[in-house]
């Protein structure tokens, strides 16, 4: 009888064993990526100015955005505060401008962007836009050296 009763409960805890209660949960994995977009530019040098001779040069503006971002580029209007008249300081002003093209045709205004970035064929890689740059002949201005700061500003 010893024998059966061990035999019995061998066999209840080998079935208590098998009927084993399991559950499940599960949790999400998150993440949130954020538009962002850096700009670069480097200065725009006309190098030596002879009022005989039209100056002109060009200069990078590079910008890199989140995937799928759309971004645009704008320019401010210098120390002249009047993007149609801009110039460079120093001992007198030297008038210049900036355009969006290489025959210098279309010229940077500050009323809109300069620049536009499509969200749908923004892969996220480095894009490089050019800006030119003239200071037309026949400035009669005191030697010297003469600058303009630009501000160029990415929305997005």
């Amino acid at each position: 009888m010893r024998i059966l009763m061990l035999g019995a409960a061998i066999a209840l805890l080998a079935a208590g064993g098998a009927a084993a209660q399991t559950r499940t949960a599960q949790f999400a994995v998150r993440a949130q990526v954020t538009a962002d977009c850096q700009i670069t530019a480097e200065d725009l040098n006309f190098g030596a100015y002879k009022s005989d001779s039209i100056a002109t040069g060009s200069t990078p503006v590079t910008l890199r955005c989140t995937p799928g971002s759309s971004a645009t580029v704008s320019f401010d209007a210098g120390a002249s505060g009047n993007p149609q008249a801009r110039y460079m300081d120093g001992p007198g002003h030297l008038n210049y401008q900036i355009y969006k093209d290489i025959g210098r045709q279309d010229p940077i205004d500050t009323m809109g962007a300069a620049f536009q970035l499509p969200g749908i064929s923004n892969i996220g890689q480095l894009v490089t836009y050019r800006v030119y740059g003239e200071v037309p002949v026949g400035q009669n201005v005191p030697a010297g050296n003469y600058v303009d700061i630009l501000r160029v500003t990415v929305q997005y």
